[in-house]
C-alpha cells in the first residue's frame, strides 16, 4: 500500500513537470521568469519524480514518507505566495516558486538515491559470488 503512495505521488509530479513544459510560455509570463529558471525547475522536478518512482517501486518504506509529504507542503505554500507576488508584478514570484521546485526536487532525489535508500549495488554484487 505504501509503495503506491510514492509511486502515485511521483506521478503526478512528472505530469506535472510534462504540463509545465508544454505550458512553458505562460509560466515565464505570469511569473516574470527568465525561461533558464523555469526550464531547470521542471527538469529537476521531472527527474525527482522519477527518482521517488524508483524508490517506490524498489523499496517504499513507510519512514520515507515524510520527505516527499514535507515537499508537497511546502511547494503548496510557495505557490500560493508566488501567485500573489505575480499578480502584484513583483519578480521575487518565479524565485520563490522555482527556486522552491528546483531545491525541493534536487533534496528528494538525493534522498532517494543515497545512504540506504541507494542501489544496493554491494548486496547484489556478494549475492552472486
Amino acid at each position: 500500500m505504501m509503495k503506491s503512495g510514492f509511486v502515485v505521488d511521483g506521478t503526478i509530479r512528472m505530469l506535472l513537470a510534462i504540463v509545465g513544459v508544454v505550458a512553458l510560455p505562460a509560466l515565464e509570463t505570469f511569473f516574470l521568469a527568465p525561461r533558464w529558471l523555469v526550464i531547470t525547475a521542471l527538469v529537476l522536478l521531472f527527474l525527482g519524480a522519477a527518482t521517488q518512482i524508483s524508490y517506490g517501486v524498489r523499496k517504499g518504506e513507510k519512514r520515507f514518507l515524510k520527505y516527499p509529504m514535507l515537499f508537497d507542503g511546502l511547494l503548496v505554500v510557495a505557490a500560493v505566495i508566488a501567485v500573489f507576488l505575480a499578480l502584484a508584478a513583483n519578480s521575487a514570484a518565479a524565485w520563490i516558486l522555482f527556486g522552491c521546485v528546483a531545491l525541493g526536487s534536487l533534496g528528494i532525489a538525493v534522498v532517494f538515491t543515497t545512504g540506504e535508500n541507494g542501489p544496493d549495488f554491494g548486496k547484489d554484487e556478494s549475492q552472486t559470488a
